[in-house]
């Protein structure tokens, strides 16, 4: 039995101080260990009973999405990477299930594609998100649009809490959406395409996620001048190589410390 002195105080536990260098985030232990990016899981948004938003010229959202992973896959297996689909044609999945899926298939990286809508025509531009806690009214607008599908209910919500404040891949998602959404606007500069910029908020299509994930928006289907772009094969095939761009400079960012970057899966280095 452990005895103190009458008026004697325990003295406090010696305060815990972490190995050296532990302290690093988990991006800094996959540089260090060379590991690297070779399989995307491309999520095309909504479909089957869920059509997304209906956009002008006919244009309707879960169409877009799904002819716009086409071209984005295409040009990602042309840079070596392994592509996943949560759907290759018109049906309906739960948004619960599109990152248990990347999940069980082991993605490492997430990628959800989506159209925006508003009902002022004139909102346009290009947006990515990551998974937080919605900051702006946009995003809650956004988010709220996106996740209606959904099944959740109120009695859902501390799981849903607890998800956020558990996911540690928050800061990942924060650096792959400023990545890719730097090279999409990049290579769409000629179409004066707006720059609507990196957010976060609380997309159910994003909880869960084991690895890095973003949701893209691609443009206003509800404004002309993005409807007419996302119309255009032309358009989608210059998006998708900046989102290629912007997804190649941030697999090369986690092996800038392994010496030499290491080839996507099946891409061989040019000597």
């Amino acid at each position: 039995r452990n005895a103190k002195a009458p008026g004697q105080t325990p003295a406090p536990p010696p305060a815990y101080k972490p190995p050296p260098g532990s302290e690093k985030r988990i991006g800094d232990l996959v540089e260090q260990l060379g590991l690297t990016v070779r399989t995307i899981m491309i999520d095309p948004g909504h479909g089957g009973k869920d059509p997304g938003a209906q956009g002008l010229g006919g244009l309707v959202e879960k169409d877009v999405n799904l002819r716009f992973a086409r071209l984005l896959g295409k040009q990602l297996e042309d840079h070596g990477f392994q592509v996943l689909y949560t759907r290759t044609k018109d049906v309906f999945i739960p948004l619960e299930e599109r990152t248990a899926m990347a999940n069980a298939k082991k993605a490492d990286l997430f990628v959800s594609l989506h159209c925006n809508a508003h009902g002022d025509a004139k909102s346009s531009g290009l947006e990515i998100y990551s998974l937080n806690l919605a900051s702006t009214e946009d995003a809650v607008r956004v988010a709220a649009r996106e996740n209606a599908v959904s099944a959740k209910t109120i009695s859902d919500l501390q799981l849903i809490l607890t998800d956020l404040m558990l996911n540690t891949k928050m800061k990942e998602s924060r650096d792959l959406a400023k990545t890719v959404q730097d090279k999409a606007v990049g290579s769409v500069s000629r179409w004066k395409t707006r720059d609507r910029g990196t957010h976060e908020a609380p997309f159910y299509v994003l909880m869960g996620a084991r690895m890095p994930a973003v949701l893209v928006e691609m443009g206003y289907i509800t404004n002309p001048d993005d409807a007419k772009r996302l119309g255009s094969d032309k358009y989608l095939e210059a998006l998708a190589q900046g989102m290629v761009n912007g997804l190649v400079a941030y697999k090369q960012r986690l092996e800038r410390f392994t010496g030499e970057a290491v080839p996507a899966a099946g891409k061989k280095k040019a000597s």
